[in-house]
C-alpha cells in the first residue's frame, strides 16, 4: 500500500520477498502444521511435468520455460532483498505467518 499512495514511487520497480528462501517441501511443511494436517508432496518426473501442462493446453514454449526455470532458477528465486521493510517500514512477513492467517481457504467448507 505504501508504494501505491506514498510519494517517490512513481515508475519505480521493486523486487519483493519474504524474509526466507523457501523450498517447495518447506512451504508445504508449514501449510501442513498451519492446517494441522500431513501434507504431501510428489515431485513429477520432467516427462510427467511436461505431460500434464500439455494436458491442461500450455503451449510448447511455455512448458520449456516453465521446466527451464525449474532446472536452473535465477538468482533472485533464491535471494532474499530488505525492499519490503525499506518500502514499509516493516519486516516482511514469513511464509509461516502468511499461512496461518489464510488457514480458512485451505481447509474444506
Amino acid at each position: 500500500m505504501a508504494a501505491l499512495i506514498g510519494d517517490g514511487h512513481a515508475r519505480k520497480t521493486y523486487t519483493l520477498t519474504g524474509p526466507e528462501v523457501l523450498t517447495v517441501f518447506d512451504k508445504v511443511r508449514i501449510l501442513g502444521e498451519a492446517i494441522g494436517r500431513d501434507i504431501q508432496f510428489f515431485e513429477l518426473t520432467e516427462d510427467q511435468a511436461r505431460e500434464r501442462m500439455r494436458e491442461q493446453g500450455a503451449p510448447e514454449d511455455a512448458i520449456d520455460f516453465v521446466l527451464g526455470w525449474y532446472a536452473n532458477p535465477p538468482k533472485s528465486a533464491y535471494t532474499v532483498v530488505p525492499t519490503v521493510e525499506q518500502v514499509t517500514g516493516r519486516p516482511a512477513r514469513t511464509f509461516a505467518q502468511w499461512a496461518s492467517e489464510h488457514v480458512p481457504y485451505f481447509k474444506k467448507p
